[in-house]
């Protein structure tokens, strides 16, 4: 595949799809609310913050492939150009190796989406954004926190007896803290994109033979510790990233705290923010290539060697 292809459709597939906020009623900021309620949709609830960072996150990754893909030249390349084919040529020669030289390259955008993804989710901690509010109904803030708490009076607009708060835009952090991220990119890579692969190069019956290994009375015995083999899977890639990133903010809080904010911890907050994010990116997408691999490997072709 040539290489301005490659990276043509990283470009396409950087987001795999826009989040659009439309905010109804935008008027001056009022504080709101101490922890945002949870979007509820089909019975579910979800973290609203952790949606609309993701989105951010996949915006900005997208928008940097472009931006980094401009004005492609094999004579001049531009920085950001050498940068762009550092980053293909990496997760390309990742993919081959791993899946194999014919299939690694379909898998390429994906792959090189997820670091990217990853990569701009746990670098949102470095832009200072704070929380905003957008709409709601005033009150009196007696204990200046910002907040409202109950006891404290406001003006209900519209006679309902309840503070509505409007729309909360959380602060910049990192959304790779909420567990249910990382389950969700395990689900996407492990089970949708690693398993849908073993039925569709193994057929069904092919893919199912695997959780009766070895095979015979032995393998039927064997078919529930493969069943918990393979959701072992899913749990211990999600919480390799999880306990990371959560690990260093709750150790840059705790540090930050001691310190009552008088001194910035400058290198430790450069290395749990962009050294130990890009590391955990990095390894997070390694290991979803593996699994990945473990069932859209190619079989090894004898009549040609190492082609």
């Amino acid at each position: 595949m040539h290489r301005g292809e490659v990276m043509s459709r990283m470009g396409k597939k950087a987001a795999p799809a826009a989040l659009v906020l439309l905010l109804a009623g935008c008027g001056p900021a009022h504080a709101g609310m101490r922890n945002p309620p949870s979007l509820v949709l089909w019975g579910m609830s979800f973290n609203h913050a952790t949606i609309i960072h993701c989105a951010i996150a996949a915006a900005a990754a997208y928008i940097l492939v472009r931006l980094l893909a401009v004005n492609l030249s094999r004579d001049h390349p531009r920085r950001g150009q050498v940068v762009l084919e550092t980053i293909v040529d990496t997760f390309l020669v990742l993919a081959r190796q791993t899946i194999g030289p014919k299939r690694g390259g379909w898998y390429l955008p994906y792959i090189g989406s997820l670091f990217l993804f990853l990569f701009a989710c746990n670098m949102m901690s470095l832009f200072p954004v704070p929380n905003l509010h957008f709409g709601g109904e005033t009150f009196n803030d007696y204990n200046n926190n910002g907040l409202y708490d109950p006891g404290e009076p406001f003006i209900d607009m519209n006679g309902d007896g309840v503070h509505n708060p409007g729309f909360q835009f959380p602060a910049f952090e990192e959304p790779t803290t909420d567990l249910t991220l990382p389950l969700t990119l395990a689900v996407i890579f492990v089970v949708i994109l690693g398993h849908g692969s073993g039925i569709r190069f193994h057929g069904v019956r092919g893919y199912l033979k695997e959780y009766f290994s070895p095979g015979g009375l032995i393998g039927i015995g064997m078919f529930p510790l493969n069943v918990v083999g393979k959701l072992a899977e899913l749990i211990s890639i999600s919480f390799r990233i999880f306990g990371n990133i959560f690990g260093g903010a709750i150790i840059m809080s705790t540090v930050s705290g001691l310190l009552h904010y008088f001194v910035a911890p400058l290198g430790m907050y450069g290395y749990f923010s962009v050294f130990c994010g890009v590391i955990q990116a990095f390894v997070f997408t390694m290991l979803a290539t593996t699994y990945i691999s473990m069932e859209a490997a190619e079989d090894p072709d004898p009549g040609h060697g190492d082609a």
